[in-house]
């Protein structure tokens, strides 16, 4: 991806050599993952529950940790979305909040083979008018779809 190789290369040319494996993914952890113990940006997802209705309509409740009301991000706001899926409804919570979001473009896969496997979704996203990619980690593939598009809205 274009966005990641720039923060490669000036990683790589800071450092004045060679960027191992373990360091690549260093790197794209600190770029895309919030981490409990090292977490960034405005949202952190707590929960989210999905109604898909049989006409394509989906509600999303979802619970979001909000640095700007909470800045040590104890306290959950708690919200409800509607949309023709899960990312949809989520900018619909979004939005909300005053953060506008359109996703341009999205992709998933597994990490692994087997039903404990890992998913990975990223996003590319239109915020405001920044264009960021972002990425979300889940054992369930809507959650990491959530995750993704809040890694790019904390990145923007």
């Amino acid at each position: 991806q274009i966005e990641f190789s720039g923060v490669v290369q000036r990683y790589a040319d800071s450092d004045g050599g060679e960027v191992t494996p373990g360091e690549l993914w260093a790197k794209f952890e600190d770029e895309y993952l919030p981490t409990p113990d090292n977490p960034w940006g405005r949202f952190r997802l707590a929960a989210a529950r999905i109604e898909a209705e049989e006409e394509g309509d989906t509600t999303l409740n979802v619970g979001l940790r909000d640095r700007m009301v909470s800045p040590d991000s104890h306290e959950v706001t708690e919200l409800v979305g509607h949309g023709n899926g899960p990312i949809a409804a989520f900018v619909d919570v979004l939005g909300q909040l005053g953060v506008d979001v359109r996703v341009l473009d999205y992709a998933e896969h597994a990490l692994s083979a087997g039903g404990d496997a890992m998913a990975a979704a990223y996003v590319e996203c239109a915020i405001g008018n920044q264009i960021v990619w972002g990425v979300g980690l889940d054992a369930n593939i809507v959650t990491a779809s959530l995750k993704a598009v809040i890694s790019a809205v904390n990145r923007a």
